[in-house]
């Protein structure tokens, strides 16, 4: 699937993008050639796989006006097929046209670009009484996407750049928050997924679950993340808030970011430099050193929880108590917060949780932090990334809830 630059430009927060209608241009050879394009009612599905960005399916039964008047009919019944690729059926019916076509499709569909579906192959045209084979396609704009799974593909600072969507179930086109979670180290957005289960924490509870590619084997900028070449991954996460925005109508004063072990990291330098998210949660990975917080200039009170295991030997715990004291200070918390120990739901994973809360943080920006005793480098409430290797994981609160819960109180 060819890989192409998408330029977008910013939007203003009153002015998130309407929900669009899917756009289909259909060709057919002969004399005359025949051509109908329009946009589309009922819309038809495509959807995408999560651990290579391929087109899966493209599915749907929709109409649009004929081209001789009266509505036109079109219906694809297109899925991936282990590795003959993407086939299935294609049918149209134009009755005041007098045209019908009908295809096998067998290969040749593509994505040229992001939502944007083609095919062209031999099908049956019949005309009126008479049928013949001609060359036939179609293109289609899927500009009104539909639940499920969905790939982004950009060309940004000379690099082919990725991320993955979940559309939640009663996904309408309507504005809806989005958690951007940022995975760790040699970690790709399928197994970040596997692990924490993010995608489905979102699919039922109504916001859009993003998870960018970092390139190379982790985010720039921050301990552990590639050095060369320069990809500009702040730049990417801008140029993503702005497709969110402008393609999947994301409310852009609720832009939220997470992120576990170098992709905590990534989280905690996003929230010392993006505005535009609303809010924030590392897990696993906080302001590193004195250097990274002397080098934190928010210039605003930024909401954020910490989650930390004080038993990982990955990512040393003690980053999290001196990152959450930093966030204070910068929110104009007091320095003392009032810490809870949280029940404990499984006592055979031999962990328990406090959290801390920072005293008298303004009711918009709250300092929170989450110690996981007996935790080590895994993603709370999820599956252990290499079993017991990395340390306990807890299951007395499951991350995903945790953190949506948090963020989801905030907007800009």
């Amino acid at each position: 699937m060819a890989v192409v630059a998408v330029a977008l430009l910013p939007l203003p927060a009153a002015q998130a993008a309407p929900p669009l209608s899917d756009h289909l241009t259909i060709t057919a050879a002969g004399t005359p050639a025949y051509r109908l394009e329009g946009d589309l009612t009922g819309g038809i599905s495509v959807t995408d796989r999560v651990f290579d960005y391929e087109t899966d399916k493209v599915q749907g039964t929709a109409t649009l006006p004929g081209a001789s008047g009266g509505t036109a009919t079109v219906d694809l019944k297109i899925s991936r097929n282990g590795i003959f690729g993407l086939s299935g059926t294609f049918a149209l019916n134009d009755p005041q046209a007098q045209v019908q076509i009908t295809a096998n499709v067998s290969g040749n569909v593509t994505s040229p670009v992001d939502g944007t579906i083609t095919w062209q192959a031999n099908g049956t045209v019949r005309r009126g009484t008479r049928s013949t084979t001609q060359k036939v396609g179609f293109t289609l704009l899927d500009r009104r996407p539909d639940p499920g799974d969905h790939a982004i593909r950009i060309t940004h600072a000379g690099q082919e750049r990725s991320a993955v969507l979940r559309l939640p179930d009663d996904y309408d086109g309507t504005p809806r928050p989005v958690l951007f979670h940022f995975p760790g180290l040699l970690e790709a957005p399928s197994i970040a997924e596997f692990y924490g289960r993010m995608a489905d924490y979102a699919q039922t509870r109504g916001f859009i679950m993003v998870t960018p590619e970092h390139y190379g084997q982790g985010w720039q900028g921050v301990p552990a993340g590639s050095t060369s070449p320069d990809v500009d991954d702040p730049g990417f996460v801008a140029a993503l808030q702005d497709i969110l925005v402008q393609r999947f109508n994301a409310d852009p004063d609720r832009l939220y970011a997470s992120g576990m072990s170098n992709g905590g990291f990534f989280t905690s330098k996003m929230a010392c430099e993006n505005q535009r998210f609303a809010a924030y949660a590392p897990v696993s990975g906080q302001l590193s050193d004195q250097a990274a917080r002397d080098a934190c200039h928010p210039g605003r009170p930024v909401p954020i929880a910490l989650i930390h295991g004080d038993g990982d030997f990955v990512v040393p715990y003690a980053q999290a108590p001196e990152s959450a004291d930093f966030w204070a200070r910068n929110n104009g918390c007091a320095a003392t917060g009032t810490d809870t120990d949280l029940p404990d739901l499984d006592p055979g994973d031999n962990t328990t949780v406090t959290r801390r809360d920072y005293r008298d943080c303004p009711a918009s920006a709250p300092v929170i932090l989450y110690t996981i005793e007996g935790g080590g480098h895994n993603w709370p409430g999820g599956t252990p990334f290499l079993g017991p290797f990395l340390g306990g994981t807890t299951y007395d609160i499951d991350a995903n809830a945790v953190i949506w819960d948090f963020v989801s109180r905030f907007h800009l």
